[in-house]
């Protein structure tokens, strides 16, 4: 009866210890945030250093003497270069205004990257870059050779069209090489663009393809320069590096609605995901306000966005941080991050 007694304490203790463990378990599981280590977050920016990269300014829809603009492409390098610009492609309409060297001007003396670009113009606008790519009379056509010779392409102006939205995503699905879309064209022609933009960016998110948003100033005038740009994040400058940037989405777009006459634009200094907590976090100056946006709706404000069910029901969060002055207001935006919340 001894032993019996004894064995039966014993069992009593492991069986106490045993129920302590759980509900401690219980109790750290229960305070940790709900939805700590359940997202998987696309991050565009994850490969930037923020201390080393440089910030580049860009245009990439740009037209010469050559096809329809009013200028030289001589003048059209110069007017950019004058305005800080350090990446530029010149996209006349069906032509590829190439090299810059036949024009007496060499990027290389001027401190910048030329990329070879053209606009096919025969089916919905589109730009063709790093390849010798003036554009067949289909859309797929074109997108072939721009395949064949490695290059780039650049869905222009949507709101010229009335593609729907599983339209641009099937082409977006079956060709690699299309890696962006035009959402600010020659100021703000075209504001629906932004709205075209996120319902692609609802359709294709997160398994599909990210497609990268370009602010452009699709100049063919002095009136029409420096209201678009892009903040290309580099190591340093190169075409390569140019290339990379635009691929991974490494870069911001730029909407000024008075130019370079009105406010500077935000400067982002840092962006941090924490993919346990389920947060994105941007650190920026000289900006008024920052609004996420995801399924083409405000989700949440300031500099910190809490990822949540219309986040994850979208499969997309996007940044917009605004500058409100006298002169003009100015609007910066990330690319998209991809939202996938685990079960």
């Amino acid at each position: 009866m001894q032993y019996y007694l004894a064995g039966k304490r014993k069992y009593a203790r492991i069986t106490l210890f045993v129920l302590a463990l759980i509900a401690a378990v219980a109790s750290v599981a229960t305070s940790r945030p709900a939805n700590a280590e359940t997202w998987e977050i696309s991050n565009p920016y994850e490969t930037v250093d923020w201390e080393e990269y440089q910030r580049h300014k860009s245009n990439f829809h740009t037209h010469t003497t050559q096809s329809d603009g009013r200028m030289s492409p001589a003048r059209v390098i110069d007017e950019y270069n004058k305005r800080d610009y350090t990446v530029l492609a010149l996209a006349d309409h069906n032509l590829v205004t190439w090299p810059w060297t036949a024009f007496d001007r060499d990027p290389e003396e001027l401190g910048m990257v030329a990329v070879q670009g053209a606009e096919p113009s025969r089916h919905h606008h589109m730009g063709t870059y790093f390849c010798d790519v003036p554009g067949r009379e289909d859309v797929e056509g074109t997108l072939a050779d721009v395949r064949e010779q490695e290059g780039l392409a650049v869905m222009f102006h949507p709101g010229r069209y009335n593609w729907e939205v599983e339209d641009y995503a099937k082409l977006y699905r079956a060709w690699d090489e299309l890696i962006g879309m035009e959402i600010y064209n020659q100021g703000d022609r075209y504001p629906g663009d932004r709205d075209t933009w996120d319902a692609v960016l609802t359709e294709l998110m997160p398994e599909g393809p990210p497609v990268w948003g370009f602010s452009n100033d699709d100049m063919h005038s002095m009136g029409h320069l420096g209201r678009n740009w892009n903040v290309l994040l580099l190591p340093e400058l190169s075409a390569d590096t140019v290339r990379e940037s635009l691929e991974e989405g490494r870069f911001f777009y730029v909407y000024a609605s008075a130019g370079h006459d009105g406010p500077a634009p935000p400067e982002i200094e840092a962006i941090t995901v924490d993919r346990h907590e389920g947060t994105i976090r941007i650190e920026a100056v000289q900006y008024d306000s920052i609004e996420w946006v995801s399924g083409g709706r405000i989700i949440a404000r300031g500099e910190k966005a809490e990822l949540g069910r219309d986040s994850a029901r979208a499969g997309y969060i996007r940044a917009v941080l605004r500058v409100n002055g006298e002169e003009g207001d100015v609007r910066m935006g990330t690319q998209p991050f991809g939202i996938m919340r685990q079960e």
